[in-house]
């Protein structure tokens, strides 16, 4: 009897260490069973998921290179924690404009940073719709001194996190203010960052003041849900307004975090891949672009050339 206990002793010494861990170190699989299980275990209720933070892009082909590359915008971020975290589980490197002192700018800013997106300040400015329609908290009215200019913008800055770029939040009176928008990209400048126009106006002014200061710049091309609606956002994404991009010169699209809209980008990327259509990250259609205004210099410069050799 008392070899069977010492038996059965040695036999749940074992299994205890076994449990435990060997003793070199390594941990068994019903341990690290039992511990993920408690990790795992519901807690305290969050807002939004953790994000996985989107992969790096691949090389950006350069200008000239098969396949158009489009650069994607969605606007008016701060309201709505739902639909960021629908938008930024789409596996694509789309950018977006968070509106400062929205309830939610801070944390939606800071999750989609956390998921490795790019985030611009969407910059509220007055309208010419204004006072009927209002472009919200922190916005640049033109009846403002270069005093109030710099403040609200620097105020608005510090209100959402992790920019990288600024775009127009409404602003068709605004923006067709050169000296206006100067002191804006002024204070940008300062910062290393670039503006985006939105076109909200034909007369905007935008380019000539960044021109001035030396702000990277770009415009958009085509707003996906003007007209609201799956089957709008879907003949944008993917008709002929899309290819309207002349021999597939880049695209900048700008859209609303709208569920249509959020369903036809889903619906819209694999006909982009069999097409050869590329969505590429905003710091990447800055550096095509550029490329390409180097490139139309170069050959109006070597055209220049040769009407002179002919005279």
């Amino acid at each position: 009897m008392i070899f069977a206990a010492a038996c059965i002793a040695a036999v749940v010494l074992f299994l205890e260490r076994v449990e435990r861990g060997t003793p070199c170190g390594k941990v068994s699989p019903l341990s690290v069973t039992r511990q993920s299980a408690r990790k795992e275990a519901p807690g305290k209720a969050l807002t939004l998921k953790t994000p996985a933070r989107e992969a790096a892009e691949p090389a950006a082909p350069t200008a000239g290179q098969q396949g158009q590359p489009i650069a994607v915008i969605i606007d008016d971020i701060g309201f709505d924690l739902r639909i960021v975290e629908e938008l930024a589980g789409i596996p694509a490197p789309i950018a977006f404009a968070v509106l400062p002192h929205t309830p939610h700018a801070v944390e939606a800013a800071r999750f989609l940073h956390a998921a490795g997106k790019e985030i611009l300040l969407h910059l509220p400015m007055e309208p010419r719709s204004y006072p009927e329609e209002s472009p919200g908290a922190g916005a640049l009215m033109v009846d403002m001194d270069e005093r109030q200019i710099r403040r609200q913008l620097r105020e608005n800055l510090a209100a959402v996190p992790y920019v990288s770029g600024v775009n127009n939040h409404m602003g068709s009176r605004f923006m067709e203010d050169e000296a206006r928008l100067t002191l804006v990209m002024e204070e940008l400048k300062k910062r290393g960052l670039y503006f985006v126009d939105s076109r909200t106006t034909p007369d905007s002014r935008g380019s000539e003041a960044a021109n001035r200061t030396g702000v990277r710049f770009a415009a958009r091309s085509l707003f996906i849900d003007r007209v609201p609606g799956y089957a709008a956002a879907m003949e944008n994404l993917t008709g002929p307004s899309r290819r309207g991009g002349e021999n597939g010169k880049p695209v900048l699209m700008i859209g609303h975090p709208y569920p249509e809209t959020v369903r036809a980008l889903r619906d819209a990327l694999p006909r982009w891949q069999a097409e050869g259509v590329r969505l590429v990250a905003l710091k990447t259609f800055f550096r095509i672009s550029a490329e390409e205004n180097r490139n139309a210099l170069a050959a109006s410069d070597k055209a220049s050339g040769r009407k002179e050799r002919v005279r």
